[in-house]
């Protein structure tokens, strides 16, 4: 079984995250992952667990230039005074929630393991116009972003930066420097990384986030195992939004015997283009079947795909981790897969 350790550069103390957990019934130990409903009280142990994970928010500001010139392609982009062009400036945010845990510190630097998506957006998005339903090569608008903002519900603000991300594999590790730690404030995620290959159809899964910025655990059946050949597998819980990056939990042989076999990383989605009346008077009814003539406005909105979720195997995670290992340093970290 492997351990997640984390060291401080800048300090001569180690800290260790290891927890084992004793078996409380007589007979042989099963040394796989189980695939019945737990037969042991684990309420104890959740609540524990609960305490390490931290709701994350993202707010973006982006800088956007829309332009009407039908010229305008992707070879314009590094002309000097295309955004001079623009018939129209503005600033707009882009805000996005999810999960985070804590999962070891050191000294006052502490790190959370998160879904890469909740705290990476792109430098810059282009938006293209469309002829007969498609994509063309005009280019309609341009943002860029100018600044943002992570936090968390930790204290003193819980400001957080990106320590490290990959954005493909969807896992980020986000941290900053705290005053006054303390493991009441600061409860680390203290039991083992397992090891997702050895989940097998119907393994039973505990999933702990923030779906909907409120904090809470559901359970799930495993399908389609290592489906990648790294690990990663798809369940059947009821994840929403906020779930992103939350805990995935399996027991190994009898509860409570708990180890993180991955984070979640996203459930399908419907998006769809509907019109809504433009700033409709408070005390207007619409009446199904009724003609509206005001001015209207077009949104897009995603429907979630409720009861299948990607999760990113602990393998993927501890792969992260090693080949991120400069860069961790770099920014004061010593994160150790061993």
């Amino acid at each position: 079984m492997k351990f997640l350790t984390l060291l401080f550069l800048s300090t001569t103390f180690v800290f260790i995250s290891c927890t084992s957990t004793e078996n409380t019934q007589s007979g042989p130990i099963v040394d796989e992952y189980t695939t019945i409903f737990p037969n042991n009280d684990v309420a104890d142990e959740l609540e524990l667990i609960s305490k390490s994970i931290r709701l994350i928010n993202n707010l973006t500001f982006y800088k956007t230039y829309t332009f009407l010139d039908s010229s305008i392609t992707d070879e314009n982009l590094t002309d000097f005074d295309l955004l001079e062009r623009a018939i129209l400036k503005n600033t707009i945010s882009k805000t996005s929630s999810g999960t985070g845990t804590i999962i070891n510190i050191s000294g006052n630097k502490v790190a959370l393991l998160t879904a890469a998506h909740i705290v990476s957006y792109p430098d810059t998005i282009v938006a293209y116009y469309s002829v007969n339903g498609r994509r063309s090569k005009y280019i309609e608008s341009i943002l860029y972003k100018e600044r943002q903002k992570i936090y968390s519900d930790l204290p003193g603000g819980g400001m957080l930066k990106i320590i490290a991300k990959d954005d493909r594999n969807d896992i980020a590790i986000v941290g900053n420097a705290f005053n006054t730690i303390t493991p009441i404030r600061f409860p680390v995620f203290d039991f083992i990384f397992g090891n997702a290959k050895e989940l097998k159809w119907g393994s039973f899964v505990y999933l702990l986030g923030f779906p909907m910025h409120h904090k809470m655990v559901t359970s799930g059946i495993v399908s389609n195992p290592n489906y990648n050949g790294t690990g990663n597998f798809l369940v059947d819980a009821p994840i929403n939004r906020g779930s992103s990056g939350g805990l995935v939990l399996a027991i190994r042989g009898t509860a409570p015997n708990f180890e993180l076999v991955g984070i979640v990383s996203s459930v399908p989605a419907e998006k769809r283009t509907i019109l809504t009346p433009n700033n409709p008077s408070r005390d207007i009814t619409f009446l199904t079947g009724t003609i509206y003539r005001g001015e209207m406005t077009i949104e897009k909105l995603d429907g979630i795909k409720y009861g299948i979720g990607k999760i990113v195997s602990s393998e993927k995670i501890k792969t992260f981790i090693k080949e991120n290992e400069a860069e961790l340093i770099n920014n004061g970290y010593q994160i150790r897969v061993e």
